[in-house]
């Protein structure tokens, strides 16, 4: 399979979903759609055969928003093992939750925690949003992945 056949057939099943779909040759595509479609965008890649995510990264633009990053393949289908499609969303700041893809995509699990443990993300319908991962569980304050997160230094307040 080529990279504009790809691309195409992806904008034609997210078409509907209001998905802004563009691309970085030679292997990967991204497809941005609103927080409230993106389980349905994650089906309709499960369906073509982006089968598990590689990992789940969230980037933070203080006072802003957060953009959250899927970055699917395939283990299933070789034609496809050759690209990435990285499913984004945007989180408004002051409100940084969307649905778990866990249903979705399983190798979802640790990677949604871990960016709810060290972002402060919430993945309304994770199982393990009550828990910490990586922190201490007496953890208290902001998530030290943040961009507001200041180190305390001893004598300094950086």
């Amino acid at each position: 399979m080529k990279f504009e056949e790809l691309k195409s057939q992806i904008e034609e099943r997210m078409k509907d979903l209001g998905a802004e779909v563009s691309g970085k040759e030679p292997n990967v595509v991204d497809v941005k759609v609103p927080r409230e479609r993106i389980v349905e965008a994650a089906k309709r890649l499960k369906e073509m055969g982006f089968d598990h995510v590689k990992a789940v990264t969230a980037i933070d633009y203080p006072n802003e928003r957060f953009e959250i990053v899927y970055v699917s393949s395939s283990y299933s289908n070789l034609e496809l093992a050759y690209f990435i499609v990285n499913l984004r969303t945007d989180l408004p700041y002051d409100d940084p939750k969307m649905p778990t893809l866990l249903e979705v995509w399983p190798s979802v699990l640790y990677q949604e925690h871990e960016e709810h443990d060290l972002m402060g993300i919430v993945f309304e319908g994770h199982p393990r949003m009550g828990e910490r991962l990586l922190l201490p569980e007496s953890y208290e304050g902001i998530p030290p992945l943040r961009k507001e997160f200041k180190v305390k230094t001893e004598g300094i307040n950086a």
